[in-house]
């Protein structure tokens, strides 16, 4: 790199200011611009430079005061090269990677807006339920239930502009009386939102929903949990809710299918078959549901998943990283109900739904790679 291609360096200008001012301003008189400039000239002879600064120093100093002022300056004037050719690097460097970086930064600054539209759902649902409280004053409408179709038509107008979302099988979900509806885990379960809001506006029917116990830890979304009944989900609270009448929505996989599942939609459920016995005991149908491309849509880090399963087992803490909100095609699925059998045991029934999601396209009508 040449020395011209150089910017000055500040530094140097400001100790000069401060410990020669007078020196300083004899620069211009001398035609040099800046203390840059002056160092430049004087690179390769340093008697020149002893020679300027005994005549332009205000005080008479000692000649080899002087001279070792002037091999001084010649050293800063070395470390100023050094510098500005790592900071002109360190710019190309960062000018290269530019565009990557804010092409990373939206994939993960994207999932923080569901995150905001959930908050924004939640604020308007807390100010509807209060200012529910003045209807019958006002002879007014069941605000309460207008807010729940106002939200739903924010949320399926969303999918339709983003996802193009659309529902296969929307007829499976029974006008009256109980159902199970099971689905796979997405990284960020987007896709249930969806679905949840078509069936309030087209089935006309609130489902309860089974959700992981560190939701209801995080601030600001107890309006939200509270108006669309979301529960930890303890069996018998989930026999009562079916046998009430109710559609009740859960994910066996939960936080760790979401955070731990590939795009190979492996379904990590273990040894959970707690939603089968909760079907058998209310004796409800079970309505398998799952969404193509929801892995697509939204996606967690792969890297480090030993470390961030290890950091999940121990405290059930959900670290990994989500990035992506891509604008994929979103189509769901819903299968026909699997009815009651009290023949069936409880794991055959969680064995036969999971057959279904992975193996049954006339059901499910899937396309998994």
């Amino acid at each position: 790199m040449q020395k011209s291609e150089l910017k000055k360096f500040s530094l140097c200008e400001w100790i000069t200011q401060y410990f020669l001012p007078n020196f300083y301003s004899n620069l211009n008189t001398n035609g040099y611009n800046n203390m840059f400039e002056f160092l430049n000239e004087f690179d390769q002879s340093p008697h020149n430079m002893s020679f300027f600064l005994t005549e332009n120093c205000p005080s008479k100093l000692n000649i080899s005061v002087i001279d070792d002022l002037a091999e001084d300056l010649q050293s800063n004037l070395k470390l100023c090269y050094k510098i500005e050719s790592n900071l002109f690097y360190f710019e190309w460097i960062l000018s290269l990677f530019e565009p990557l970086f804010y092409c990373l930064l939206t994939l993960f600054l994207l999932p923080s807006l569901v995150v905001f539209m959930l908050y924004a759902s939640s604020f308007f649902l807390y100010i509807t339920q209060h200012w529910s409280k003045l209807k019958n004053a006002y002879n007014a409408h069941d605000i309460w239930q207008a807010s729940f179709k106002s939200i739903s038509v924010f949320w399926e107008t969303t999918s339709a502009i983003w996802h193009g979302h659309e529902i296969i099988g929307l007829e499976n979900i029974p006008d009256t009386g109980p159902g199970l509806l099971v689905y796979y885990h997405a990284a960020m379960p987007i896709d249930y939102y969806y679905v949840h809001s078509k069936i309030i506006l087209y089935k006309n029917r609130r489902m309860k929903v089974v959700a992981d116990r560190f939701l209801f830890k995080v601030p600001g979304l107890a309006s939200l949990l509270e108006a669309f009944e979301v529960t930890p989900g303890s069996l018998e609270t989930c026999v009562n809710l079916l046998k009430k009448g109710s559609i009740l929505s859960i994910s066996p996989g939960g936080v760790r299918e979401a955070l731990f599942s590939d795009h190979n939609y492996e379904i990590i459920w273990g040894s959970r078959c707690g939603f089968a016995k909760v079907a058998q005991e209310a004796k409800a149908p079970i309505i398998p549901m799952f969404t193509e491309n929801s892995r697509e849509a939204l996606r967690s880090l792969p890297f480090f998943r030993k470390f961030f399963r290890y950091i999940y087992e121990k405290t059930r803490l959900p670290l990994v990283p989500i990035y992506g909100v891509f604008p994929v095609k979103l189509r769901t699925y819903i299968g026909e109900p699997i009815p009651y059998d009290e023949s069936r045991t409880p794991e055959e029934l969680k064995q036969l739904v999971i057959v279904l999601f992975l193996f049954n396209l006339n059901t499910l009508k899937t396309v998994w790679f």
